[in-house]
Parts: C-alpha cells; sequence; structure tokens
C-alpha cells in the first residue's frame, strides 16, 4: 500500500489508468468526477486531499474490483 500523500492529479491519473473516466467539468467546482464505466457508479474526488480521504479513494477502487497490485501499479 503507497503512502498516502498523493494528490488529487496523482488519483486522477490512476484512475485513467485503471480504466475509468475522470471529468474535471462535471465535478462541483475544484473536485473530480470518477465514474466506472462498467458499473455505472461514480464518485468525486476533491481537491485538497487529506490521509484518510485517500484511504476512502483506496478503498472505494477495491470496491469497484481492482487489485492492490493493480491500485499501487496505477498510483506509481
Amino acid at each position: 500500500m503507497p503512502g498516502f500523500n498523493q494528490s488529487q492529479k496523482d488519483w486522477a491519473k490512476a484512475c485513467k489508468r485503471l480504466g475509468l473516466e475522470v471529468d474535471f467539468k462535471r465535478g462541483k467546482g475544484s473536485h473530480c468526477l470518477v465514474k466506472n464505466p462498467k458499473s455505472g457508479s461514480k464518485f468525486t474526488i476533491q481537491k485538497h486531499l487529506y490521509n484518510i480521504v485517500n484511504l476512502k479513494i483506496y478503498k472505494k477502487l477495491l470496491e469497484w474490483g481492482f487489485t492492490e497490485d493493480e491500485i499501487n501499479d496505477a498510483i506509481k
């Protein structure tokens, strides 16, 4: 599990690498919208991230069926 000091931009890149749709225009304000094209599930990533928020994003990706290895490789 990587250190949780990722930025919104880091997570957006990782989500794109995982095949998720990332849209900065559809999120509210400075948030970006992440959508799983397979299930249609969505969540937003805020601009300023804290450790607990990074952990929640990580757990959300695990819930969507990605493995820890897949997520870790995408974050690198």
